[in-house]
Formats: C-alpha cells, structure tokens, sequence
C-alpha cells in the first residue's frame, strides 16, 4: 500500500479525506522509470492514472510524419494518465521519463470502481481529472499554433 502522505501531496486529491484517500492507497502502487523510458504510448489502453514522487515525466503528442512535440512537463506531486478515467480510456499522448522517475499507479478501473461508491469522492476526483485535460488540451493547442508559425 502507498503511503497517505504521497497521495495527500498530490494535487489530483486534494480535498479528500483520510478514509478516502486510505481506499486509493490499497489500490496504488508504486513504479520505477529510468531516464528516456517509455510509460506509456498515445493511442494504447489506458490502464493507470500516475502521481510523480520523483523525477520529471514530459507527455508527447505524435504531429505527423513520426514527430513529436512535448505538451506538459509533470514534476513531483504533479498527476497524469487522466484517459485512465475518461471513455473510451486511451491515452491521448506519450508519456516519457526525463530522468529516473518515480511514480504511483493508481489502476483506473479500481479508481473508477471507488467513484461508483460514492458521488463525492468521484466528484472531486474527477473535477481534478477535468482541469488536467483542460490545461492539456491548451497546451497542445499552443504547441500546434507554434508549429503552424514556423
């Protein structure tokens, strides 16, 4: 089980209770990453939503022609993986390790199966994963009028 304090840290629960935050840490785990590792790649099943203890995660979007461009840099306490709990659950980018990183998996079902338990819980959490998509999709947005720019 991951600590409390880790998941306390993050800002993808903030706001919830211990109890809560109790039944996210028997669900959690914890994965190591060395520098340039792939977590995951764009258009794959989205099976985990990640909190960085350590490290530094940057997450790609393919451009065309087998190029990449980085949309969001995640650091410690930082979240990412939010497909993990939104239909159709694939991953909308590449997410790469920068350095050793240090992460907790948190697996979206088990984390979707807790929100079905209780609507507060599940509303907090996934106002979280709305602002992340929000913020996501407005850098990418910025990336791409940058590269039409060009």
């Amino acid at each position: 089980m991951v600590g409390l304090g880790i998941l306390r840290k993050s800002d993808l629960f903030e706001g919830l209770s211990d109890d809560e935050l109790v039944a996210i840490a028997r669900l959690s785990h914890e994965e190591t990453f060395l520098a340039g590792a792939s977590i995951f790649s764009e258009n794959e099943a989205a099976r985990n939503l990640y909190i960085v203890t350590e490290g530094r995660v940057v997450i790609l979007i393919n451009i065309g022609r087998g190029r990449q461009t980085v949309v969001d840099t995640v650091c410690q306490n930082g979240s990412f993986g939010w497909s993990a709990m939104v239909p159709p659950f694939l991953m909308t980018g590449t997410a790469r390790a920068v350095e050793k990183t240090q992460v907790v998996a948190i697996p979206g079902d088990g984390l979707r199966g807790l929100c079905k338990q209780s609507c507060g819980t599940c509303y907090t959490i996934m106002e979280k994963v709305a602002a992340m998509a929000s913020a996501r999709l407005r850098e990418s947005r910025l990336q791409l009028i940058s590269l039409i720019a060009q």
